[in-house]
């Protein structure tokens, strides 16, 4: 057969493949560094906790010495002791618990009902309430410091705990609001109806059947209004102008002083201050990923 009238394609066909393998590493290579680079992510992230946790037990002689040492060589629960008899932190504490209760307790409230009103009723401007409300999430906090500042001036609400509250609702409720609506999104409207014809008020149907279902949302918003309240710093500084009413994250830095500075109860207040939220967030962690993840699919 004469090859020049064979189509091109069927000899493109005929001619064998070269087949180009790309390198691969083998498996036990690619399992090792896959853990030494999960070894190196882990260590970055703890040795900050680490450090702190040990310079607050370390003896004062120890913290300064040069070059510093990973290893504990001696523990002490001094600069605790300096921390909580000396310093002004019991007050500091209780500003901050009662700044977060309130602020945590009145966000629930209100984005628990938005929340649900935006999923279940459809109203004029139902669809650009939600989006427009997420927008303010955009402005960085510091952009609304000088507009916050001028309104409780004219308030008289400066240097006032209470002051703070408005300030703290008003960047952390859109994305409360729209996580509850999220979640109350998902929950079908049927659960809803058959307690209706069932002799729920809707009212009680709220109560009984949606809320329930509802519960790793209401924990998620909590919790995420509860970390962001006690550890805020820039409008409590800005705001807060007398000693005794600071919240623990101003308070402790009072401590750092312009020449010295006593780096093991700084750092004693650090693990005190820390130890409420990681012991709340590792207790919630499951509801509260589920939460968020549940809240932020359906909008």
């Amino acid at each position: 057969m004469d090859t020049a009238a064979i189509h091109p394609r069927q000899r493109e066909r005929s001619a064998p493949r070269v087949v180009k393998r790309s390198f691969q590493l083998p498996k036990p290579v690619r399992t090792a560094l896959v853990y030494i680079t999960l070894w190196i992510a882990f260590i970055w992230a703890v040795f900050p906790f680490y450090w702190m946790i040990a310079t607050s037990i370390r003896p004062k002689d120890e913290i300064f010495q040069r070059p510093p040492s990973l290893i504990l060589n001696g523990a002490t629960l001094q600069n605790y002791i300096d921390l909580l008899v000396g310093a002004q932190f019991w007050r500091f504490a209780m500003n901050s618990l009662l700044l977060t209760v309130s602020v945590t307790i009145i966000s629930v409230l209100i984005s628990v009902t938005a929340g649900y009103a935006m999923a279940r009723h459809r109203f004029k401007g139902s669809v650009t309430l939600p989006l427009f409300m997420l927008y303010g999430q955009m402005f960085p906090p510091v952009l609304l410091l000088i507009p916050f500042y001028v309104q409780l001036r004219f308030l008289g609400w400066l240097d006032s705990l209470w002051g703070l509250i408005p300030v703290y609702l008003s960047y952390m409720l859109p994305l409360c609001v729209w996580l509850m609506r999220g979640f109350f999104s998902q929950v079908p409207f049927s659960l809803e109806d058959a307690a209706r014809m069932d002799g729920c008020t809707r009212w009680q149907a709220f109560w009984k059947v949606i809320l329930p279902m509802a519960r790793p949302g209401i924990v998620a918003v909590a919790t995420w209004v509860m970390i962001h309240t006690w550890n805020e710093f820039l409008y409590a500084s800005t705001f807060i102008l007398s000693d005794t009413k600071r919240t623990l994250p101003l308070g402790l830095s009072g401590l750092i002083g312009q020449y010295t500075t006593d780096w093991g109860v700084l750092m004693a207040g650090g693990v005190l201050t820390a130890a409420p939220i990681l012991l709340v967030f590792f207790i919630l962690q499951k509801q509260l990923v589920s939460g968020i993840g549940g809240g932020a699919v359906k909008g």
